[in-house]
């Protein structure tokens, strides 16, 4: 193993190992991770070698009033097998509270040697946050928080990432939004603090059969505050065109994915998700619909992290 080689895996242990003494926030997140790895981290563009569609639409908690409902787009590709780049687009709602990101994806490939890559990634755009008073039940009419009609607020996102991997396997970090906000209403009342959060993933690939495999990946996720989050899943692959995975969120939930590919280069999928806590008596379970779209640069080198 080279110098290079050794330093680049001496400085993902230190990132990894160091990111687990910061607790976590509980920020949208969806238990088949592994198939809008865009969403937390930039340097996943590019990562099929060639051009990447992928839309998904979860409504979570069904039957839980004021439950979070996501919408995610994407777009990505590479060019001249160094440059990867993409925008993505988000909305999620969840009680009176609606959120927007647009965002452009940028990342560069480095060739250590004929076996390992280092791909490093930055991401910038702009998030708006709306609360509706409208939106909410009130029982306190003099309470200072309810004071207010809707409150609006514009503010920048600058994330960065990394990602190192081979044929086999994949590890990256990230933290989509270096950037601090806080939203408050016309009074000064702090109605939410956006908290920088940090996001480590990986995944190793095994070849069943010459047409089969299986990759189990893991997603920590953490930010100062709260619990550390773990989402794992164990990914399966036939012909690269049927898919399925079993999905777990560690003291969360659990679920399954099934995938299909429909025509060339089109995949559909759907993933159902159960509460296993005591939530499970107030909600009917979660649901992702997926859909992409890729179409591979010619001698394509896809990342072992593109599982679809």
């Amino acid at each position: 193993m080279d110098r290079t080689l050794t330093k680049t895996l001496f400085f993902f242990i230190i990132v990894i190992f160091s990111i687990h003494n910061i607790r976590a926030q509980n920020d949208a997140k969806l238990s088949i991770f592994n198939y809008n790895p865009l969403f937390y981290n930039p340097a996943f563009a590019g990562s099929a070698d060639g051009l990447n569609i992928v839309g998904m639409y979860s409504s979570q908690w069904v039957g839980f009033d004021g439950a979070p409902k996501t919408q995610y787009l994407s777009a990505d590709t590479k060019s001249l097998q160094k440059i990867g780049y993409g925008l993505s687009l988000y909305h999620d709602v969840i009680g009176a509270k609606r959120e927007y990101n647009l965002e452009g994806n940028f990342a560069y490939y480095i060739k250590l040697n004929r076996k390992y890559k280092l791909v490093l990634g930055v991401k910038s755009g702009i998030n708006s946050y709306n609360v509706n008073r409208n939106n909410l039940d009130i029982y306190e009419p003099g309470e200072e928080i309810s004071n207010f009609n809707q409150e609006n607020k514009t503010s920048p996102i600058f994330g960065a990432g990394a990602n190192f991997y081979s044929d086999k396997f994949f590890i990256g970090i990230s933290s989509p939004n270096l950037l601090q906000s806080t939203y408050s209403n016309s009074s000064g009342t702090t109605l939410s603090n956006r908290k920088n959060y940090y996001y480590t993933n990986f995944g190793y690939q095994f070849e069943l059969r010459r047409d089969i495999t299986l990759t189990p990946a893991l997603l920590a996720r953490v930010t100062p505050g709260a619990p550390i989050s773990i989402l794992t899943s164990l990914n399966y692959s036939y012909l690269n065109k049927y898919l399925a995975s079993v999905n777990f969120d560690y003291n969360a939930s659990a679920g399954i994915f099934l995938g299909i590919q429909l025509i060339d280069d089109l995949k559909v999928g759907y993933a159902y998700d159960i509460s296993t806590t005591k939530f499970s008596n107030y909600n009917n379970g979660s649901h992702t619909f997926f859909l992409s779209y890729t179409l591979l640069n010619e001698n394509a080198e896809k990342c072992t992290c593109h599982l679809y």
